[in-house]
């Protein structure tokens, strides 16, 4: 065998038979996420605060992918926190809270017209601003 014929030789071994592909590396599955321990909590007694803790506790609960409730004696990663519901300048409903992650405290406001509709809405929102709060608390 010639040194030509060799080469063609090993190069044919190292390929598939005809027809068929080339065996592709498997493709990388994506991670996993973990859920996130949480705890709502509602300041004060206010009706309108825990009707808004308890629709945005049960809409966390039915993203068991992205959150979980503490346990009890667990200490929550992600708080949010139900300060209170008032009315905005137009009158408005607005509902003011606090995201907490670890010592990072992040105050917002959110206006609505339904405690639910709104709940489900800001629970689809929260693994976001965790991941943020997350991201700028490992950067510092």
């Amino acid at each position: 065998m010639t040194f030509a014929t060799l080469a063609l030789a090993a190069f044919f071994a190292g390929q598939a038979p005809a027809g068929e592909a080339p065996p592709a590396s498997a493709p990388a599955a994506p991670a996993k996420v973990v859920p996130i321990a949480v705890q709502v909590q509602a300041a004060g007694g206010d009706t309108a605060v825990r009707t808004w803790a308890k629709e945005l506790r049960a809409a966390l609960e039915a993203r068991k992918d992205e959150f979980r409730p503490a346990r009890p004696g667990e200490k929550p990663e992600f708080v949010v926190r139900i300060d209170s519901v008032g009315k905005g300048q137009d009158g408005t409903p607005v509902m003011n809270g606090a995201l907490v992650l670890g010592k990072t405290t992040r105050p917002f406001n959110y206006t609505f017209d339904d405690v639910r509709v709104e709940a489900e809405k800001l629970a689809r929102n929260l693994r976001k601003y965790a991941e943020q709060m997350k991201a700028a608390a490992a950067g510092r």
